[in-house]
């Protein structure tokens, strides 16, 4: 089994979300990426968005935490994301340029989530709004807690 903590940026642009995907997958994820041993999250979040994207924006509140696991080549692999919301100049006119080759990054509509495979899938739903006014998210697969 594997195990990934990481930290994943919340970042909005009107009514658009600001999405990573690996160049041929079909799934997307929020920027961001693994907190190495002993690093604040946001600390890791910040690092990772300048490593990813050149992107230099303030981490901001925590929203709340999703887990999530896969199988990939007989392996078990779980995560948990801490997700943060992050303010930057960014906007959803422009493309956000991958610093690796591998990533490509991708603004999308709020409601169009599902199209494009966003996981964890409890995220859709809190993007979507229905967490919208609540002080913590929790999502385990596609089920959602807002408190």
């Amino acid at each position: 089994m594997a195990f990934h903590y990481l930290a994943r940026g919340l970042i909005i642009s009107g009514e658009h979300v600001l999405l990573v995907r690996a160049i041929g997958d079909t799934m997307t994820f929020l920027p961001g990426g693994h907190i190495e041993f002993a690093e604040p999250a946001k600390t890791a979040l910040k690092r990772e968005l300048m490593e990813e994207a050149s992107i230099d924006g303030r981490i901001g509140e925590f929203v709340g935490a999703a887990e999530n696991e896969w199988e990939e080549h007989g392996v078990l692999n779980a995560e948990i994301n801490l997700i943060f919301r992050v303010e930057s100049d960014l906007s959803s006119k422009f493309p956000v340029v991958s610093n690796e080759a591998h990533l490509e990054f991708l603004w999308v509509h709020k409601q169009k989530l599902d199209a494009y495979n966003l996981y964890p899938e409890a995220l859709r739903q809190l993007i979507a709004g229905e967490c919208h006014n609540k002080t913590a998210f929790w999502g385990s697969g596609v089920q959602v807690k807002c408190r």
